[in-house]
């Protein structure tokens, strides 16, 4: 209990459960029996101490010689020398073998001769230093902490690219710090074929103290249910139809609208706008209404015309900010990592290939030429590459036949979005993504560009850098395309 409390106290010893301060009179498991077992040695061990070196001395002080009287009928084992109380035994008359079986009028006496020391130092030393222990332990079981809380930003791994789910990745923060770290994140579409994979990463991560989950499906509540069971510190509500819409959004820090519907073989995004533009413009006015100092984080395609659109109902709503309305566009660059990683033969996860413009076709222009090792590549290896990441998703929907899009892929690539931006609202700096926001990085009134992410949200969009020939080609050729798209969602808000 010393060693625990004085000399090597844990970082969160005054900030788990098992050791809060007193507060309003109010006592702790484990200050009670710190107190209890403190008491009991300290005074058990002075007791002991006093006690025996009090008897010691009386005995020393006395001259009191013991005889050994054994009956006639009582055979003795007895060895030649033995201690009793730090003070040799000496036979009196002659030495016996050593634990020889001895009769009793062999043995005349068996004296303590009187040297009148007192108590020896090291029970005099031991007395002060228990009771210093029991002090000390005392103190610090009932004092309040006067040292700076517990970063738990601390336990939290500084790496550029933390990978998806802290659980998963291995980058827990600590249960403790819960209360001060967990935010309250909604996704509206959580039992849709992204939503459930999303909800699931999100479950996993400790950042999330609230897990809300909306959708329109009457099984919705049973996704919750469902993930409620994951023992993690998250806790999960459910919520089905847009009459719990509003509950489901009081209180988030975090809205995540993957909602919407799926593409099929043949559409391209653009085809999905008439559908999921009105869902992204009532989904978004909610949000205006029921927390608008969220940030919205919109997965639903077509990312480049639907962010706009939700741009545009928080102005109606006079709440907007345009660093808390952001278009997810992390796929791209989770697929530009993929292939780079393979190409050069390296670990994926190492990659961090900036991939700016938009999140359709060939707005997607990933900069290779800021790749390391990139000029090894051939003219056509990075036309190939550039290709394959633009029409990435085309690639999944043709695989699955019909069934569905890129749900997987994306809800990772969204959790991890999601992750980052709690890490930046916790207050972590430098934490850099590429996103799609509203800024004047380029003519377009839209852009994806990698952006330093705050409390806020995506605070601080970068520049772009030297772009190649290639690029700035590939660049100049998609702004009019991007415009247009992005035109279409604000006109379309316009006339709600």
């Amino acid at each position: 209990i010393f060693f625990r409390a004085f000399v090597c106290p844990p970082k969160t010893m005054f900030t788990r459960k098992d050791y809060e301060p007193l507060d309003n009179n109010t006592w702790s498991c484990s200050q009670v029996l710190a107190i209890v077992a403190a008491v009991s040695v300290s005074l058990g061990a002075t007791v002991g101490l006093v006690t025996s070196s009090a008897s010691q001395t009386n005995l020393a002080s006395s001259g009191l010689t013991t005889a050994v009287r054994p009956t006639a009928q009582t055979t003795v084992r007895m060895p030649i020398q033995g201690r009793l109380s730090g003070n040799p035994i000496h036979h009196s008359d002659k030495a016996l073998p050593h634990f020889q079986d001895t009769k009793p009028e062999d043995i005349q006496s068996v004296a303590i001769p009187s040297h009148n020391r007192g108590p020896s130092i090291s029970a005099l030393l031991l007395v002060p230093i228990t009771l210093a222990g029991a002090v000390a332990t005392l103190w610090h079981a009932v004092r309040k902490p006067v040292a700076t809380p517990v970063d738990p930003l601390e336990l939290v791994s500084t790496t550029p690219k933390a990978p998806v789910g802290c659980v998963y990745g291995g980058h827990r923060i600590d249960y403790a710090m819960m209360a001060i770290s967990g935010k309250k994140v909604a996704v509206l579409g959580g039992a849709g074929g992204i939503g459930q994979p999303l909800a699931l990463l999100l479950k996993g991560c400790d950042m999330v103290s609230h897990l809300s989950v909306y959708d329109l499906a009457n099984f919705t509540p049973g996704v919750a249910v469902d993930l409620s069971h994951i023992n993690t510190p998250c806790t999960v509500s459910g919520h089905k139809g847009a009459e719990e819409l509003e509950a489901a959004l009081e209180g988030a820090d975090v809205v995540v609208i993957p909602a919407g519907v799926a593409r099929k073989p043949g559409m391209t995004r653009d085809d999905l706008f008439n559908t999921n533009a009105s869902i992204i413009a009532s989904l978004a006015g909610a949000c205006a209404k029921v927390c608008p100092k969220a940030i919205l984080v919109l997965i639903a395609n077509p990312v480049n015309s639907l962010v706009p659109v939700a741009a545009e109902v928080m102005k109606k709503a006079g709440v907007h900010d345009p660093r808390k309305v952001i278009g997810v566009t992390s796929l791209d660059v989770t697929r530009a990592n993929t292939w780079v990683g393979e190409m050069n033969g390296e670990n994926p996860r190492e990659q961090n290939v900036v991939v700016v413009g938009g999140h359709a076709g060939t707005t997607i222009l990933p900069l290779l030429s800021q790749v390391p090792g990139s000029d090894r590549w051939s003219d056509e290896q990075i036309k190939a590459l550039t290709n394959r990441i633009q029409f990435g998703g085309e690639e999944v929907v043709k695989a699955k036949d019909g069934a569905g899009s890129a749900t997987l892929s994306m809800a990772y690539s969204g959790a991890e979005f999601v992750q980052q931006i709690l890490r930046a609202m916790n207050g972590e700096q430098g934490i850099v993504e590429c996103c799609y926001t509203e800024n004047s990085v380029t003519e377009a009134s839209f852009f994806a560009t990698p952006t330093t992410l705050g409390p806020n949200g995506a605070e601080s969009p970068a520049s772009l850098p030297e772009l190649s020939a290639f690029e700035q080609e590939g660049l100049d050729s998609m702004l009019p395309d991007l415009k247009a798209q992005i035109a279409k969602g604000v006109e379309f808000a316009k006339s709600l």
